[in-house]
C-alpha cells in the first residue's frame, strides 16, 4: 500500500492524476492531498502522514473514496483578518481555480522532529502487532477451547435426550402415583372420620377412667382398712396353725372317706350324663312343641278377631233393626248456609246418614262438657242431635259453634272462603279417630318406628302379619272399625327380581278422573280421547282397574333396592288390600278447572276382583253422593243425595232445603264427586 504526496499546483492550469488511474483533478491551492490505495482506518503509515499535516497547520476538509482509494484533502489555515478564506473545491464541480498565495516550506529541523515521531510511531504500532499476534494465538486457543466446548455440549445435548426421555418415564410414573396419591387421600379421609370417631369415644373412655381413677383411691383408703383386719387375721392365723396339725390329721382320715366316696361319685355321674342326654331330647321336643303352640296361638288369635268383626256386625244389625222398629218416618232437618259453607253442610248430612256412625254418637258416646280433648267430637255430637233427634221439629239448624271449632283447629276452613267436601272428610275423620283412639300415642309411635325397621327384611305374608297385628293393636276407634282399610304397595326390581312389599291404611279411595280416561285410551279402551270435543264417559270399574295397574318406574323414577345396593328401574303398583264397612271414593276432577265427564256407578258395586282379601267385604250398596255444581272444586255449589235408613228413599239436601227425589237415581243427573257405600 502506498501514499503519494502532490502539492498543491502553483499555476490553476496544473493537474495530477491519481496513482494508478487516468482521471485529472484540479487541486486548489494552499491544499495538499493524500492518497491511499487501501483502508485509511487501518493503513497506521497512511494516518501519521495525515496527523503531522495537521501540525504544520493545514486542516482536514474532505475524506474522499475513488475507485476503491482513499483521498483526503488538507487545506492550510488562513488568518480572517487578511481576510482570506479557506475552501475545499472539489476538482469536479470547479472548471476555474483561482490563484490563492501558498505557505512557504518548512524548515528542516521541524522536519526532523517529525521524522522522530514517525518512528515512535511505527514503534507503537509495531507493539500493537505483537500484541495483535499474540492475541491471534491466544484467539486460536479460544477456537480450540470453543470447538471442545462444542464437542462437549453435543455430548450434553445427547444425555439430556435421555434425561428428557427419563423425565417422561418419571413424569408418566408421577402421574400414577397421583392416581394412587388421591386413593390414599381418600383413605387417610376416611381414616380421619374414624380417628375423630376414635377421639370422642377415647373421651368417653377418659371420663371413665376419671371416674375409675376416684374409685381406686376410694378403694386404696379401704385398703388400709383391710391392711390393718389382714394383720389382726394374720395374728388369729397363727392360732389357728396350731390348731391346722390336728385338723389336717382328721383330713387325712376324712380323704380317705372322700376316696372311697369319689369312686361312688363317678358312678353317678355316668348315671347324671345318660338322664342329661335323655333331657336334651325332651328339650328339642318340647322345643317343637311350643313353635307348634304359638302358631295355634296366632291362628286362634285371627280367629278370635274375625269372630269379634262377625259379632260385632250382627249386634250392628240387631240395633239397626230396633232403630227401625222405634222409628216409622224419616226426620229430615237441613243445615243452613252460614257464609260459603255449601261443602260443609253436604258432608254432614252425607256422613249422618252412615247408620252405625250415628247410632255410636246417639247411644254410645259419652258427651262430656268442656273436654277438649274430644272438642271435635263433641261438636259433631251436637250436629248428629240436632239432625235426628225426635224431638226437634225444626226444618234446619246453623252448625255455628261447629264451624267455629273447624275453623279454630284447621286453618284451611277459616272465613267465609270456599272449600272441598273432600278435605273435610279427610280432616274430620281423622281428627275424631285421633279424640277417640284408645291406644296411647307415644306407645303407637314406637310400634309404628319398629314395624318400619323390619320392613324391608320380611316377604309378604310375614309383612302382612306384622302389619294386621300393629293395625288391630294401634287403631281402636269408631272411625278405624268402620272407614279404615288396607293398601298395599308392591315394588319389583328388574335388576335381581326382588320384590318389596308395605302396606298402610286409607280412609277414602281417589280416582283422578282425568288420568284414568288416559290410561284406557292408551291401553286401547277408548278409540278417542276426546269425542266431539267432550270427555267420554268413565265407568267407576275403570277407575279400580286404573288404581291397580302395575307401571314401570326408570329414568328420574327409579326406585333404591337394597339388594342391588342402587337405584334400579322396578315395577310398581298399589292395590287394595282390605276394604271397610264404609268405602269412600272421592271422583277427582282437579283443582282449577273441573275436568267435565260423566261418571257411570252402579247402586250395587262388587270389587271382588280389585281386592286381595277376599274374604272380607266385597260387595257393597250406595248410600249417599255429593254432587258439585260449578266450574272448579273451590267454587261453585255442593248438593249432598242421601238414601234415607227409614224409609229406603232418596232425598236432596241442599243446604237448609230437604226435599225428596221423584226417582232413586235422581242423583246420577248431577256431577258426582264423593260416592258412599255401604258393605253388604
Amino acid at each position: 500500500m502506498g501514499i503519494c504526496d502532490l502539492p498543491s499546483p502553483k499555476n490553476n492550469s496544473a493537474t495530477y492524476p491519481y496513482p494508478n488511474n487516468n482521471l485529472m483533478y484540479y487541486n486548489p491551492p494552499n491544499s495538499y492531498h493524500l492518497y491511499n490505495n487501501g483502508d485509511y482506518t487501518n493503513n497506521p503509515e497512511y494516518q501519521i502522514k495525515v496527523i503531522n499535516k495537521e501540525k504544520e497547520g493545514y486542516q482536514r476538509n474532505n475524506l474522499l473514496i475513488e475507485d476503491g482509494k482513499d483521498k483526503i484533502i488538507l487545506t492550510k489555515k488562513i488568518d480572517i483578518n487578511n481576510k482570506e478564506k479557506t475552501k475545499s473545491i472539489n476538482p469536479v464541480e470547479q472548471n476555474e481555480i483561482k490563484t490563492e498565495k501558498r505557505e512557504p516550506i518548512k524548515p528542516v529541523t521541524e522536519q526532523n522532529n517529525m521524522n522522530s515521531e514517525k518512528e515512535s510511531y511505527i514503534k507503537k504500532i509495531n507493539e500493537l502487532n505483537n500484541e495483535n499476534n499474540q492475541i491471534k494465538g491466544e484467539k486460536e486457543s479460544y477456537i480450540k477451547k470453543i470447538n471442545e466446548l462444542n464437542n462437549e455440549n453435543n455430548q450434553i445435548k445427547g444425555e439430556k435426550e435421555s434425561y428428557i426421555k427419563k423425565i417422561n418415564e418419571l413424569n408418566n410414573e408421577n402421574n400414577q402415583i397421583k392416581g394412587e396419591k388421591l386413593s390414599y387421600i381418600n383413605k387417610i379421609n376416611e381414616l380421619n372420620n374414624e380417628n375423630n370417631q376414635i377421639k370422642g369415644e377415647k373421651v368417653s373412655y377418659i371420663n371413665k377412667i376419671n371416674e375409675l381413677n376416684n374409685e381406686n383411691n376410694q378403694i386404696k383408703g379401704e385398703k388400709v382398712n383391710y391392711i390393718n383386719k389382714i394383720n389382726e387375721l394374720n395374728n388369729e392365723n397363727n392360732q389357728i396353725k396350731g390348731e391346722k396339725v390336728s385338723y389336717i390329721n382328721k383330713i387325712n382320715e376324712l380323704n380317705n372317706e372322700n376316696n372311697q366316696i369319689k369312686g361312688e361319685k363317678l358312678l353317678y355321674i355316668n348315671k347324671i350324663n345318660e338322664l342329661n342326654n335323655e333331657n336334651n331330647q325332651i328339650k328339642g321336643e318340647k322345643l317343637l312343641y311350643i313353635n307348634k303352640i304359638n302358631e295355634l296361638n296366632n291362628e286362634n288369635n285371627q280367629i278370635k278377631g274375625e269372630k269379634q268383626l262377625y259379632i260385632n256386625k250382627i249386634d250392628q244389625k240387631e240395633k239397626e233393626i230396633i232403630i227401625l222398629k222405634e222409628q216409622t218416618e224419616p226426620i229430615l232437618v237441613g243445615l243452613n248456609n252460614i257464609g260459603a259453607t255449601c261443602y260443609m253442610n253436604a258432608t254432614l248430612q252425607s256422613l249422618s246418614n252412615t247408620p252405625r256412625l250415628t247410632d255410636y254418637f246417639l247411644k254410645k258416646y259419652k258427651y262430656i262438657p268442656g273436654d277438649k280433648s274430644k272438642i271435635m267430637s263433641n261438636e259433631y255430637l251436637i250436629v248428629i242431635k240436632n239432625l235426628w233427634h225426635r224431638e226437634n221439629h225444626k226444618k234446619s239448624f246453623s252448625p255455628n259453634s261447629f264451624k267455629n271449632v273447624l275453623s279454630q283447629l284447621n286453618p284451611l276452613f277459616q272465613g267465609i272462603a270456599a272449600n272441598d267436601s273432600k278435605d273435610l272428610i279427610n280432616f274430620l275423620l281423622e281428627r275424631i279417630h285421633q279424640e277417640l283412639n284408645t291406644i296411647n300415642q307415644q306407645e303407637e309411635i314406637l310400634r309404628n318406628s319398629a314395624y318400619i325397621n323390619q320392613a324391608d327384611q320380611l316377604d309378604e305374608q310375614k309383612m302382612l302379619n306384622l302389619f294386621l297385628n300393629e293395625f288391630n293393636i294401634k287403631f281402636h276407634s269408631i272411625i278405624s272399625d268402620l272407614f279404615y282399610g288396607v293398601m298395599e304397595t308392591k315394588s319389583q326390581c328388574q335388576g335381581c327380581n326382588n320384590i318389596k312389599y308395605n302396606f298402610q291404611v286409607y280412609s277414602f279411595l281417589e280416582f283422578p278422573l282425568e288420568q284414568v280416561n288416559k290410561y284406557c285410551f292408551n291401553k286401547g279402551l277408548r278409540n278417542n280421547y276426546l269425542n266431539n270435543n267432550i270427555n267420554p264417559d268413565v265407568n267407576l270399574y275403570e277407575c279400580f282397574n286404573y288404581y291397580s295397574n302395575m307401571e314401570m318406574m326408570a329414568g328420574e323414577n327409579q326406585m333404591y333396592c337394597n339388594i342391588c345396593k342402587r337405584s334400579c328401574d322396578a315395577l310398581y303398583g298399589t292395590s287394595i288390600y282390605s276394604t271397610p264397612n264404609y268405602l269412600i271414593i272421592n271422583l277427582n276432577r282437579g283443582k282449577g278447572a273441573v275436568y267435565q265427564c260423566n261418571v257411570i256407578f252402579p247402586e250395587k258395586l262388587n270389587i271382588l276382583n280389585f281386592v286381595s282379601f277376599q274374604e272380607g267385604n266385597t260387595y257393597f250398596e250406595l248410600y249417599a253422593v255429593i254432587c258439585h255444581i260449578g266450574p272448579s272444586s273451590m267454587s261453585g255449589h255442593f248438593v249432598a243425595y242421601c238414601k234415607h235408613r227409614i224409609d229406603k228413599k232418596w232425598y236432596q239436601y241442599n243446604d237448609a232445603i230437604v226435599t225428596q227425589c221423584e226417582k232413586n237415581d235422581e242423583y246420577k243427573k248431577g256431577m258426582p264427586y264423593i260416592l258412599f257405600y255401604q258393605a253388604l
